[in-house]
């Protein structure tokens, strides 16, 4: 089996700072890395990836975290972010020529400002056309050297030239919260790891159960449907992760917020939280984030996104956040 370039995509952050993109302060390389993933068409996660190939410095959860995105358990391999490490990456897809898809996920996030990711998939089904990458520079960043070569065949989409949203934070801000990794938070609503990695399959990639007698969806998954009882007949479906309505909306302000939640309200300010309805008839109370509290109102689209919590137990929990989508 032969492998070769199949497909690509890039996620840059909706923010700009100084006319460069700007990640949001709970943006992580590994947000960003599942965000690039994503907008692969109809957000679709190529189920037979067995392998992925991670440039850039990514915290541990990536160690345990792709395999628990995408559902199943992939041979992961690490390299710089850097021109070297790219280098080093492309050459580690050419060594295993037996894997039916490969992944190689290229991330930076430079302190609060800046961050990018680009994905790159090669498996035994050739595209027409492969990236042509340029030679790089002690200076070019993996990320940069990836968009450059998907921008050459026409996958990777030109900034905007336009104004963009003021963010809702500032450098100073994003950077108090990104320190908040490593403080002890109260852990008023404790969740033990063992259950957070039980109800990663709904938490992140949206799976809920569709029951095979009343065909209602129960969301969390349960193994058992919550309207009838029905145990067996249970089918795994996904939630679309864009498009749901928001029904109810308020903001968070000082003093309102879980005690896990001390931290980030100290760095960035209140939050706003939504109930959203999905097309499936099921309603999530989700946190908002790109936006300033009260900003998402009733009738509003959003998506939700892979986005940083709160630290608990010594890392970073993850979860969905609403975004605003345009109409």
């Amino acid at each position: 089996m032969s492998t070769g370039f199949e497909g690509g995509a890039v996620y840059t952050p909706r923010f700009r700072v100084g006319g460069k993109p700007a990640a949001a302060p709970d943006e992580d390389t590994f947000t960003m890395a599942v965000e690039a993933v994503e907008t692969f068409a109809a957000g679709e996660v190529p189920s037979e990836t067995a392998r992925v190939e991670l440039v850039g410095e990514f915290a541990a959860v990536a160690d345990w975290g792709l395999s628990a995105y995408l559902g199943k358990p992939v041979e992961l391999g690490r390299h710089a972010g850097s021109a070297v490490g790219f280098a080093a990456a492309l050459r580690a897809v050419e060594s295993a020529p037996n894997e039916p898809s490969t992944l190689l996920i290229a991330a930076e996030r430079a302190g609060p400002l800046g961050g990018q990711a680009a994905v790159l998939r090669f498996g035994p089904h050739r595209a027409p056309r492969a990236p042509e990458w340029s030679q790089p520079t002690d200076h070019d960043s993996a990320a940069s050297l990836a968009r450059a070569g998907l921008a050459s065949i026409g996958l990777a989409p030109a900034l905007p030239t336009g104004a963009s949203p003021t963010p809702p934070w500032t450098p100073e801000t994003a950077a108090a919260f990104d320190a908040v990794g490593s403080l002890q938070v109260s852990e008023g609503a404790y969740v033990p790891r063992p259950r957070y990695l039980e109800n990663l399959p709904s938490r992140w990639r949206l799976e809920g159960d569709r029951c095979g007698r009343c065909d209602r969806v129960t969301f969390p998954r349960r193994a058992r449907c919550r309207f009838c009882g029905l145990s067996d007949r249970l089918s795994t479906m996904t939630l679309p992760r864009d498009g749901a309505r928001v029904i109810a909306a308020t903001a968070i302000g000082k003093g309102g917020q879980p005690t896990e939640f001390d931290p980030q309200v100290g760095a960035l300010g209140g939050y706003g939280v939504v109930l959203a309805e999905f097309d499936a008839g099921v309603r999530l109370t989700l946190q908002v984030t790109d936006a300033a509290p009260g900003e998402v109102k009733i009738g509003d689209r959003v998506g939700t996104r892979l986005r940083r919590l709160y630290p608990m137990e010594g890392e970073w929990r993850y979860g969905r956040k609403a975004v605003p989508l345009p109409e």
